[in-house]
């Protein structure tokens, strides 16, 4: 068979159905294809709602159901039980479009040695209002600092992913000590990168991000949230990971901080607090308001996300205690 989508979910039956709509015009041209949808352990019916779907559009779609232990985990029992001599991962809110798996499948072949990732936009409705462009620059930021088609990339996704699954199954998948959804994509990137693997990046194989965190407050918790994990990346690789500033910088204050670094961080815990976070809340809105797209505007934006980050980096440490490897 020459490929095996891989989809994580939990609790998103909603969601995952439209990926697997937009998923049924993405595999033209690849003869021998199927999908697997991993239940994470949902309660919500997702297993029987994706069952019912593959039956009446008579496409190879399988639902596999476990116990709820992360997306990491989710993503290992697909690859173990998959056909496919390539893996295609795709998050549970990715809309991939018509001809991504046989591009996919291409790059792969004339690029022996490389995974690949895919483009990730955002609808066009996300820029709507005031915060949604502002992400939306953001995030389109890496896009624009890898001009000049496909090449060679420091990041990595596993919302949009493609590689050999003998070689991923060889490295031995993602690190299921990730709980959340964060992280585990980048360890694996550096397991991979380690071992002589190339990554690459495709901005012709273009995919919409059906997402959720749409608003300054949702945002704002799915950043909370992705910045717990950076803790245990830093624990496992220390000066090695590519969060280790970020995590020393929202950390608990250590002997060698200087003035500036224990200011800044006794600022950010009193923001953290609910009367800080209700302040700055307030104030974002305001402004947003009165001066929509304004520099004071996206700065309120950056310091409410930074104090998410915060937040997060403190609850990691607190889940994630033991500093072995923090020094690596």
């Amino acid at each position: 068979m020459d490929a095996t989508i891989v989809i994580p979910t939990f609790d998103r039956r909603p969601t995952v159905l439209r990926t697997l709509d937009a998923l049924a015009a993405g595999t033209g041209g690849v003869p021998a294809w199927e999908a697997i949808v991993v239940d994470d352990g949902s309660r919500d019916g997702t297993a029987e709602a994706v069952e019912a779907w593959a039956r009446t559009h008579g496409l190879p779609v399988r639902c596999l159901v476990q116990r709820n232990a992360g997306p990491a985990a989710a993503r290992n029992r697909g690859a173990r039980e998959a056909k496919g001599r390539v893996l295609a991962f795709l998050d549970d809110d990715i809309h991939v479009r018509p001809g991504f798996l046989a591009r996919h499948l291409d790059v792969l072949e004339r690029h022996p040695g490389c995974w690949v990732i895919g483009r990730v936009v955002h609808p066009e409705a996300l820029r709507a209002t005031p915060f949604g462009r502002w992400r939306d620059d953001q995030w389109e930021r890496f896009h624009r600092t890898h001009a000049g088609g496909l090449g060679e990339t420091e990041g990595m996704t596993a919302a949009h992913l493609a590689a050999p699954r003998a070689e991923l199954l060889r490295l031995g998948g993602f690190d299921e000590a990730f709980p959340l959804a964060s992280c585990e994509d980048a360890e694996l990137a550096m397991r991979a990168r380690a071992h002589g693997v190339r990554i690459l990046y495709d901005p012709e194989n273009v995919a919409v991000h059906d997402d959720w965190a749409i608003s300054l407050p949702r945002y704002c918790e799915r950043q909370r949230t992705y910045s717990i994990a950076d803790v245990l990346l830093w624990r496992k690789y220390g000066a090695r990971s590519p969060r280790a500033t970020l995590v020393r910088a929202n950390g608990p204050v250590q002997a060698g901080d200087s003035l500036g670094a224990r200011a800044r961080k006794a600022a950010k815990a009193a923001l953290a607090t609910a009367p800080g976070r209700g302040l700055l809340g307030a104030t974002s809105r305001a402004v947003e308001t009165i001066l929509p797209d304004s520099a004071v505007c996206r700065r309120l934006y950056a310091l409410a996300i930074g104090v998410s980050i915060f937040r997060g980096v403190r609850e990691g440490f607190r889940r994630f205690p033991d500093a072995a490897g923090a020094g690596a």
